[in-house]
């Protein structure tokens, strides 16, 4: 996706927690211009501050999007961002928007679905990054990494494989 054979990319990146700051990271290392990050969080928003890229308030979608209109924008990524973003927000980018899901789609789209594998006694599971469309987990699938659960998961020990997978995955 982001890896260093690719052409430069102008990225904007939305998201929360840990896992956009680390793939904002590699882009980053790989030479990728971070037109803005949408942060979700107060971390991400330090992180991103610190680093003197431009940074958006992830609560309000409308005025961010706006905000962003104008900039040249090659990919959009929403990374550990739990909500649904609107159309005007997936036209932003010139080539795709594209979205981390911590789990195997097409079989586990929406929220919380590790837990959801866990409780259904899932013996697999997988992370998945996917083309966002309006219908939410729907766009075609990129990248896919699927591994073995532990007899003993957890939700934490699942989510921080999610992670190490997701980080894996993300040079593809």
């Amino acid at each position: 996706m982001i890896g260093a054979a690719a052409s430069r990319s102008r990225c904007v990146l939305v998201g929360a927690d840990s896992l956009l700051i680390e793939c904002a990271q590699v882009m980053l290392d790989r030479g990728h211009h971070l037109v803005a990050i949408v942060a979700g969080s107060p971390r991400v928003a330090a992180w991103a501050a610190a680093r003197g890229i431009p940074t958006h308030a992830a609560d309000d979608a409308h005025r961010w999007v706006e905000q962003l209109s104008g900039f040249d924008i090659d990919h959009l990524f929403a990374i550990t961002h739990l909500r649904v973003l609107p159309a005007a927000a997936l036209a932003l980018p010139s080539e795709m928007a594209i979205n981390f899901h911590d789990g195997p789609l097409p079989e586990y789209a929406g929220l919380n679905t590790p837990v959801w594998g866990l409780l259904r006694g899932e013996t697999e599971w997988g992370v998945t990054w996917h083309r966002l469309t309006e219908t939410v987990d729907g766009g075609e699938t990129l990248v896919q990494r699927r591994f073995a659960l532990a007899d003993r998961e957890t939700s934490l020990s699942l989510n921080t494989s999610n992670v190490e997978h997701a980080l894996d995955s993300f040079d593809e």
